[in-house]
C-alpha cells in the first residue's frame, strides 16, 4: 500500500531539505479530489513523486534505491545533496544523503513558491480540504516549495 505525503520543501539547487512538518494526505478519495483541483489549475503544482527515487544509489544504473536509508513518518528534518555536494554516510545522515539526478531534475522544475501561491489562489477546493490548503499556503508564505511523496509498501 502506498501512502501519500505532502511536505514543505527548502530547494537551492544543490541541497533538498523536506521539513518536519511533513503530514500525510488521507483518505485517498479527499487526497484524490484535492489533487485533482490543484492539477486542473496547473499540472505540475503537485505531482507525486515516488520516494525511492529520492535517493542516489551508485549502485545502480536507475535513478533511486532500492530500500531509502530514512523514514518519511520519522521525526525531523530529511536533507539530501546534489551528488557533487554529498558527504553523508548512512552513520552521518545529517550532512545529507545523496540526491538522485531524476530527483534533482524534477525539483528544479517545480513552480517557485510565488508561483505555486498563485495557482493555488486559483484553485476551486472542495469543502474538507481547507486545512491542507492552509498548510501549502503557510509553507508557500514563507518560501518554501511544496512536494508530494509516494511511499510505497507502507501501512499506515
Amino acid at each position: 500500500m502506498a501512502t501519500y505525503w505532502l511536505v514543505p520543501l527548502e530547494w537551492d539547487g544543490e541541497t533538498a531539505v523536506f521539513s518536519e512538518e511533513r503530514f500525510t494526505l488521507a483518505p485517498a478519495d479527499k487526497r484524490d479530489r484535492f489533487v485533482r483541483a490543484l492539477q486542473a489549475v496547473h499540472p505540475r503544482l503537485l505531482l507525486a513523486f515516488k520516494a525511492h527515487l529520492l535517493v542516489a544509489d551508485e549502485a545502480l544504473d536507475a535513478c533511486g534505491t532500492d530500500d531509502l536509508p530514512f523514514a518519511l513518518g520519522s521525526a525531523g528534518p530529511i536533507v539530501l545533496r546534489s551528488l557533487e555536494a554529498s558527504t553523508a554516510t548512512d552513520e552521518e545522515p545529517s550532512a545529507g544523503w545523496p540526491l538522485s539526478h531524476c530527483a534533482e531534475a524534477y525539483l528544479s522544475g517545480l513552480p517557485s513558491p510565488g508561483e505555486a501561491a498563485r495557482l493555488l489562489s486559483l484553485a476551486d477546493l472542495e469543502p474538507g480540504t481547507e486545512e491542507w490548503a492552509a498548510a501549502l499556503r503557510a509553507w508557500l508564505l514563507r518560501g518554501d516549495r511544496i512536494i508530494m511523496l509516494r511511499e510505497d509498501g507502507v501501512d499506515r
